[in-house]
């Protein structure tokens, strides 16, 4: 991840965090269907070291985004969610490739955090 970690707290269930999620990191329909820039979802590719950690998420995904069908282009977003019971803790990070500055991923990381506070009026947020 390029920089520091965006930290999200939030009431709002592990699957309506993951929707909002997969909705904020969409391109539009021309992109995703006309230029090839469309957005990707994979599980995120871990270390050897992931299984002796004391908080392993309890779901992890990266939004792969689109550079127009060059590898070397495309960035990431990977989100990695906590189930605490009353609420749910996120952390959101930027991957890019060598020819990705990660704009985009960082736009698309300020559109989740904005709907996920549009639907939970409790969000805490820091990172951004």
């Amino acid at each position: 991840m390029a920089k520091a970690p965006v930290e999200i707290t939030t009431q709002l269930s592990m699957a309506e965090a993951a929707d909002v999620f997969r909705s904020a990191m969409r391109v539009s329909w021309w992109s995703e269907h006309i230029t090839g820039a469309g957005t990707t979802f994979e599980e995120p590719t871990g270390s050897v070291f992931d299984s002796v950690a004391e908080d392993r998420p309890d779901f992890a995904v990266m939004a792969l985004l689109g550079g127009r069908g060059a590898q070397i282009q495309k960035s990431a977003v990977h989100m990695y969610m906590w189930n605490r019971g009353g609420h749910r803790e996120i952390m959101l990070g930027v991957g890019r490739n060598l020819a990705a500055f990660g704009i985009k991923a960082n736009r698309k990381i300020r559109r989740y955090v904005d709907a996920l506070a549009e639907a939970d009026p409790s969000l805490e947020y820091s990172g951004i």
